[in-house]
């Protein structure tokens, strides 16, 4: 089973690939994923939003301002853009448990 940090990892070239279905497999079954704007319950819910985001993020640089791991949870702050989007800031936590995500949280200042 991974470990919190490893999950992470995987979860990181999950949303390089652009492939929502290869995003989901880091999620639990069971997983919730809460935005400013809504609160996804189960991978169903949570495909949904990454259908919609992941075409945005072709070419996108990410640049990490901060990433730690501390038990179940990884804090990950960053900023990044491409020539769809400009993230100024963003920040996840993920709290991840049995080498899954369970809950996850995003805010972030998008342009």
């Amino acid at each position: 089973m991974k470990n919190p940090q490893e999950v992470f990892n995987s979860h990181m070239k999950a949303v390089e690939s652009l492939n929502p279905l290869t995003v989901l497999e880091d999620y639990s079954d069971d997983a919730e994923f809460i935005t400013p704007d809504h609160t996804y319950k189960g991978k169903e819910e949570i495909l949904s939003f990454y259908k919609n985001l992941l075409p945005n993020f072709d070419g996108f640089e990410f640049k990490t301002i901060k990433q730690e791991t501390h038990n179940d949870l990884v804090f990950f702050v960053w900023y990044g853009q491409n020539k769809l989007i400009n993230v100024e800031f963003a920040t996840d936590t993920y709290i991840i448990k049995n080498g899954r995500i369970t809950q996850h949280t995003f805010a972030g200042i998008i342009n």
